[in-house]
């Protein structure tokens, strides 16, 4: 039988998640299961946060005259919507650990300027109060190296990957970079980058269920909070089918977006 904190704090999860988006991703049963488990092992809950180093904050930096300045929805997201999720785990009596990385993009071309990303990553610091959200390196505190692709899905790729997905990524991929003034010259190298960029997803999506990760204690165990929509991680599914399972997508996308 489901323990009464897991109930009461999945049904306030899946209220949250049909406020965020109205036709978001559904909670998966994996999650009742496994916040159960850490009720009843005395374990706390591990959740994960992927915080995007957009290549959009280099001209975000710029039109806020070289600095960075907290957007509304950056310092709502770690002053209201954290905290307030972190209530709720507490209201009944579950304990949390929240792991928020910060992950450069895969594509040599969409990384961001190192000294901008400090930035960055020092502004949303100041923001966050709260002692239970832990920040995190993904390159540098976890990996401790760039990320690699998967060789076996690079390899053959459209064995592990649809037509039709590989389609869908690649028609995002032009939607986003058409406007800008030189995509005559980079579209050249689309079908190999995205190709690379997915298999880097895939061996991440195996690497975090699999792996021994540093922040926690289980491979495989924790919950991911995404902050970009829970789409985005279809290709973390390519070698290890049950990975979406632990999306829990109650948090408002992008934050860092300065038109949002």
């Amino acid at each position: 039988m489901q323990q009464r904190q897991t109930t009461n704090t999945m049904q306030w999860l899946r209220d949250q998640c049909k406020m965020v988006r109205s036709n978001n991703m559904r909670i998966s049963d994996w999650v009742d299961t496994y916040i159960d488990s850490c009720i009843e092992n005395g374990k706390p809950i591990e959740l994960l946060t992927q915080y995007c180093l957009s290549k959009d904050l280099e001209k975000r930096y710029q039109l806020q005259g070289n600095q960075f300045i907290p957007l509304q929805a950056e310092i709502k997201l770690f002053t209201k919507e954290i905290p307030r999720i972190m209530d709720i785990f507490a209201s009944n009596n579950i304990s949390v650990n929240w792991f928020v990385t910060f992950n450069d993009s895969f594509i040599e071309k969409g990384r961001v300027d190192v000294s901008i990303a400090n930035a960055y990553i020092v502004m949303i610091s100041n923001i966050q109060e709260n002692k239970n959200i832990i920040f995190l390196n993904w390159e540098k505190d976890i990996l401790c190296d760039r990320p690699r692709p998967s060789e076996v899905v690079l390899g053959d790729f459209f064995s592990y990957v649809t037509r039709d997905a590989y389609n869908i990524a690649m028609n995002d991929l032009v939607s986003r970079t058409e406007k800008f003034s030189d995509f005559d010259e980079i579209k050249s190298g689309f079908a190999e980058g995205l190709q690379f960029k997915i298999a880097c997803e895939a061996e991440e999506g195996r690497f975090l269920i699999e792996e021994k990760v540093g922040m926690f204690d289980d491979p495989g165990k924790f919950i991911l909070v995404p902050l970009e929509l829970p789409e985005r991680y279809v290709f973390f599914n390519t070698l290890v089918p049950d990975f979406q399972k632990r999306i829990v997508p109650i948090l408002k996308p992008y934050p860092w977006r300065i038109n949002s």
